[in-house]
């Protein structure tokens, strides 16, 4: 009974760890429970409370999934339940797999530096498997504490949950009086502060000028497709936009799917955004479902004095949300989850337009994205979402801090315009220089610059945490040579 209460502590620290519970000191002691198990436990303990772990963590972090299933995806309630169970069950498995590793380095003296590498490497695995869905890495917890998360020019957010693992694991060390664990613990989370206090200080990545705005409408997702709100939705964002225009704005960003038509195929409305564009003489980034040749696009077009400037199309997909994996075997079952939105296409390429690296809804979640825009000459970021599925629950303010990481990472601005969510601009230091609350209308203006930089992650990726990664199983290689080359020894 211990230890099942251990891992129900463990996962609901870290679930606290993150909006809307926000007592984010949680995660330097989330492990401590798991750590604690495994002083005590066989194995195959350490996967089962592990996995215990892992269910009460996402079962508090991903608890909308169902809610979204069951009132937009056109499943039933308990078919909108079984996905939830499964989805958390598998994101829990990858708390199991690190519990038994932690069991497995129970007593290394190496645990400070294997511990956060095995963390570091089960969330880069789930970064990119099975599509991928890198949601609330524990690095993205330490939002609040700003200097502590500007080494994420250097290793992405990754590098900022290997941080947080050694300090679990020195806490834990420590009550095993193994103090050298707690002095490299304590000089890397010292040194992340110090570097990162001189950092937001003296870092030079100024760039051109350019007056900016996004445009929050809030239209409610079960209003937002009816056929008699594509007047009044084109209204309010025509409105809007215009204030901003006349505050100077030279980019003003709608959010995802602001167009609630086909724009340049439905030519009624179409012909009021291209008068609009004329008007504002400013660079208009609008969303809009697209089609063409069959295929539909999940698109933000760039217009300037009424033509087009050029358009992205969503490259990374939201599985069952916009596309059906394995469409030919799923269609019969989970057909309905399309229904709402279309079964979309992939872009082909990601590519800034003119200076603007455009991000659709959870693209903002992958690192990778936006560090591939920034190679490829963006100049600032741009997050175009719409958070209508979630109401007022925690995955809106999830997703506005995690996409604050990537301004950090690539040393960008980033406008984020979104749906019935929260829109922002946020600075190349990850800080929320203004928004626009919680499912309210407006605007927010506000100068930003266009910048060239190219951070150290934007060029060559999280090579440092792979590094971290491949130094730990190094270590791990040679400590399990070396016990078995004693065993052997022992009974010869």
């Amino acid at each position: 009974m211990k230890k099942l209460i251990l891992a129900i502590l463990s996962g609901l620290l870290y679930a606290f760890s993150f909006p809307n519970s926000n007592a984010w000191p949680f995660i330097l002691i989330f492990a401590l429970p798991l750590f604690f198990i495994t002083d005590h436990s066989t194995w195959k303990e350490a996967l089962l409370f592990g996995l215990v772990a892992g269910l009460v963590a996402w079962a508090g972090i991903i608890y909308w999934v169902a809610y979204v299933m069951y009132f937009f995806g056109g499943l039933g309630f308990f078919s909108s339940c079984a996905i939830l169970i499964i989805f958390i069950l598998y994101l829990a498995l990858y708390f199991s797999i690190f519990t038994w590793f932690s069991w497995l380095e129970r007593d290394s003296a190496y645990a400070i530096l294997t511990l956060p590498g095995a963390w570091v490497l089960l969330e880069l695995i789930r970064t990119y498997a099975l599509s991928g869905f890198p949601w609330e890495l524990a690095g993205y917890a330490l939002f609040p504490m700003k200097p502590a998360i500007q080494v994420s020019e250097l290793g992405g957010v990754y590098l900022v949950s290997i941080i947080i693992m050694m300090v679990n694991v020195a806490l834990h060390r420590a009550l095993k009086k193994d103090y050298m664990a707690v002095i490299i613990a304590m000089a890397a989370f010292i040194g992340t502060l110090g570097w990162g206090y001189w950092r937001m200080e003296h870092i030079n990545c100024a760039g051109i000028p350019l007056r900016a705005a996004v445009v929050q409408a809030s239209v409610p997702q079960e209003q937002k497709w009816l056929p008699e709100m594509v007047g009044p939705t084109l209204e309010t964002y025509s409105r809007l936009t215009r204030t901003a225009a006349a505050k100077g704005a030279k980019v003003i960003v709608w959010p995802e799917s602001a167009c609630d038509f086909f724009l340049f195929r439905q030519w009624d409305p179409t012909m009021k955004v291209i008068d609009l564009s004329k008007e504002c003489n400013a660079l208009l980034l609008v969303g809009s479902p697209a089609t063409e040749d069959g295929k539909y696009f999940n698109r933000v077009w760039a217009l300037k004095n009424g033509s087009i400037y050029g358009f992205y199309d969503k490259t990374h997909l939201v599985p069952f949300g916009e596309y059906l994996p394995l469409a030919y075997l799923l269609k019969p079952v989970f057909g309905t989850l399309t229904q709402g939105v279309g079964d979309f296409s992939s872009g082909s390429k990601i590519h800034p337009v003119g200076g603007a690296g455009i991000l659709v809804c959870f693209e903002s979640i992958f690192p990778g994205l936006s560090r591939e825009l920034c190679k490829e000459d963006a100049l600032y970021l741009v997050n175009a979402s719409n958070d209508a599925w979630f109401k007022s629950w925690s995955a809106p303010a999830q997703l506005l801090r995690m996409s604050a990481f990537r301004s950090i990472e690539t040393r960008r601005w980033l406008l984020r315009s979104v749906n019935h969510g929260i829109s922002a601009i946020i600075d190349p230091m990850g800080r929320i220089r203004c928004l626009i609350g919680l499912n309210k209308e407006g605007i927010r203006v506000m100068d930003i610059e266009e910048i060239h930089y190219i951070t150290f992650y934007s060029r060559y990726g999280p090579v440092i945490d792979w590094l971290w990664v491949l130094a730990s199983f190094v270590i791990l290689t040679i400590k399990i040579l070396n016990d078995t080359y004693l065993r052997h020894n022992a009974r010869v």
